[in-house]
């Protein structure tokens, strides 16, 4: 007889930056220069380039030589302010500004997609860490199917949740490696197709139509499958969203075919209704005014509270806990629970400005946490996912 493993104290693992640094994804310090260097690709790519440039010269008066000590957020506050308020930023008009923000979040998207593309050719197994923690997932999220089997256990096999992930990253490499492992896991059982699904915990369709592999996580279990919860309270680069209707179009694989359909694919649901609505990016940008009133976005925001609450481990990869990132601290501090245990996994580097940087967030944490025990791991995501996890 099947019966509920007993190791189903819920762990949240929260992803920042760091986890895929190794990878080669940017830092966020990286990104706008990485645009400036974008010298191939689509006219698309070259003229939203120069409208860039001439916006950050003209109208932020930022030094382009010292485009590394701009922040994202000091160029995306005033842009947002200007938008809420109505008014003028410099030379540009809110529907100027909107033009030059949606632009600015394609160019934001191909920089971190062409680094990683370009790492993963010249270094194929660069990501493979992240490959092995994909299937570690997947293999913990399959047992709920197996014990779904059996009809007398399926409401039992409802109670076995054994984890999710929050993440506050917008490149896919977790996303394309959990989809990749959840075709290997599928099995036929019964009349039923036990499908795993990357659940977003939101409601979304597939960009190709009726394409099985994408589906609601509420779906698949319905069907006695099983559903791997990575909840993306930023977005995601492979996330279009119809403006009217507010659906959320996903699609796995290569990021810039993905980015290239945006402002140019129509949304299929709208046009059968004789409407024609534009699918544009999903992206929460870096600003201190960020706009979480996206209908989609929000229940991707209380979802991860409840994931919060139901926790008994938090695991935090790679993520620095910065104070700009004020909304999720505050769903931290509302929903943790009290007894919850909490680890940390950082990169210690060997320079001194790398000793200051794990010292300075070392200290971040435990004031966050006050005297919660705190448990940290001082030699990064690779090392964690090889040595703690054991998958070598």
């Amino acid at each position: 007889m099947n019966t509920i493993p007993r190791d189903t104290d819920k762990v949240v693992y929260v992803l920042g930056a760091g986890f895929s640094i190794p990878a080669e994804a940017p830092t966020q310090a990286q990104i706008l220069g990485d645009i400036l260097k974008l010298d191939h690709g689509s006219a698309r790519v070259q003229e939203a380039k120069l409208e860039l440039i001439h916006f950050l010269k003209e109208d932020l008066r930022i030094n382009l030589t010292k485009i590394e000590k701009a922040a994202l957020e000091d160029i995306y506050t005033p842009i947002d302010r200007c938008i809420a308020d109505g008014t003028s930023l410099k030379s540009k008009t809110p529907e100027g500004l909107s033009k030059i923000r949606g632009e600015l979040e394609y160019l934001v998207s191909i920089a971190i997609a062409r680094r990683i593309s370009q790492h993963q050719a010249s270094e194929p197994k660069a990501s493979w860490y992240v490959s092995k923690f994909a299937k570690f997932l997947v293999a913990k999220a399959a047992r709920r199917a197996k014990f779904a089997k059996n009809a007398k256990t399926a409401d039992r096999a409802k109670q076995y949740d054994p984890f999710s992930i929050i993440s506050l990253n917008w490149d896919i490499l977790l996303d394309n490696a959990l989809h990749s492992a959840l075709k290997r896991e599928c099995p036929k059982m019964g009349d039923y197709d036990a499908f795993g699904v990357v659940d977003y915990c939101c409601y979304i369709s597939s960009l190709q139509p009726r394409d099985p592999r994408i589906r609601s996580g509420l779906w698949s279990l319905g069907c006695r499958g099983y559903n791997v919860k990575l909840l993306k309270l930023h977005g995601s680069m492979n996330w279009l969203q119809c403006p009217n209707c507010q659906r959320l179009f996903v699609e796995f694989g290569d990021k810039e075919d993905i980015l290239e359909r945006v402002g140019s694919e129509n949304c299929r649901h709208c046009q059968k209704a004789g409407y024609v609505n534009r699918l544009a990016g999903s992206l929460v940008m870096p600003t201190f005014l960020k706009d979480l009133s996206n209908f989609q976005i929000k229940l991707i925001w209380q979802n991860a509270g409840v994931e919060l609450m139901e926790a008994k481990r938090l695991v935090f990869i790679g993520y620095s806990l910065p104070n700009a990132d004020f909304e999720f601290r505050q769903l931290l501090s509302r929903m943790v629970h009290p007894h919850a245990v909490v680890e940390v996994v950082l990169y210690k580097a060997l320079t001194d400005d790398g000793k200051r940087q794990f010292k300075a967030e070392k200290e971040r944490y435990r004031q966050f946490f006050g005297n919660r025990k705190l448990r940290f791991h001082s030699k990064g995501v690779v090392d964690y996912v090889k040595t703690v996890l054991g998958l070598k």
